[in-house]
Parts: C-alpha cells; sequence; structure tokens
C-alpha cells in the first residue's frame, strides 16, 4: 500500500497530538517549588528588612560567621551584644525547600551561638539570613554559605 497525501497528514496530525499529550503529562507532573510559601506578605514586609540591613551596616563590625569542622559559628557584634533582645537564624536552601531550618538565635555571654552541621542543619548550600533585635532596633545581615 502507497501512502498518498492524505495518509501523509494524517500522520502528521497523529504525530503531532502524541507530542503534545507528552508535554501536557510532563507538564502536569513537574514540580514547582516557591521560594517562600508566604511569598507575598514576606514581599509586603520587605521595606522592613531595608531598613534592619541599614542599621546592620552602621554597626562598626558585621556578624561573623565561620564553619569549621562541621560547626557554623556565628558572632555577634559586640555592640549589639549588650542590649540584645531576640534573634532567628534562618538557613534557606535554594536548591531543596526540605533542607530550609529556622533557629532560634541564643548567642552565649561572648556573643557567640555554635551550630552542628548534621544535627539540626543538613549539609548543603544555604543563603543564611540572621535577624535580630537589640537596643529596640531590627537588625539583618544575609550570607551564603557552602555547609558540607
Amino acid at each position: 500500500m502507497a501512502l498518498n497525501f492524505g495518509h501523509k497528514i494524517l500522520l502528521v496530525f497523529i504525530g503531532f497530538g502524541l507530542l503534545m499529550g507528552t508535554l501536557v503529562y510532563m507538564s502536569v507532573n513537574t514540580e514547582f517549588q516557591l521560594v517562600s510559601k508566604d511569598y507575598y506578605k514576606e514581599e509586603l514586609e520587605y521595606q522592613e528588612i531595608i531598613d534592619a540591613r541599614q542599621n546592620a551596616a552602621a554597626l562598626s563590625a558585621a556578624v561573623q560567621l565561620s564553619y569549621v569542622d562541621k560547626s557554623l559559628k556565628i558572632e555577634l557584634p559586640a555592640e549589639t551584644l549588650a542590649q540584645f533582645q531576640q534573634g532567628e537564624i534562618n538557613f534557606y536552601c535554594p536548591a531543596e525547600a526540605r533542607n530550609d531550618v529556622t533557629l532560634a538565635l541564643q548567642p552565649d555571654s561572648n556573643g557567640a551561638q555554635l551550630i552542628k552541621v548534621g544535627e539540626s542543619v543538613n549539609p548543603a548550600a544555604y543563603k543564611v539570613r540572621i535577624r535580630w533585635m537589640a537596643e529596640g532596633k531590627e537588625y539583618y545581615q544575609e550570607t551564603y554559605m557552602n555547609l558540607q
């Protein structure tokens, strides 16, 4: 049996339909992870973060982060330590949302906090967001770290 012009058009339409069906199936099964579940709420509160960043930039020293022997050491500036009220450390993993962790910032008398990687935080690349309040002002600092 020879394929005439009508048969060739029918095969092209069937091939196109199969291709479209495959693309629809793949797009339905693709998992999309949002940056944050409260994205719009955080966007409205972003001015507070801008102000907190400016407060942190005005300090004589930044928050020091050092990663040695599977431990992350966070050291607050001495000038905010005396009036420290509260704070939190957010580990945001862009590659995997289930690695995201938020911990309370609880510095010792020297202004340092030690976090063991592998216990409370999984090894991964993170954007470490530190937000704290001292002297009635909010401070914010964000640093990229690879905690492997």
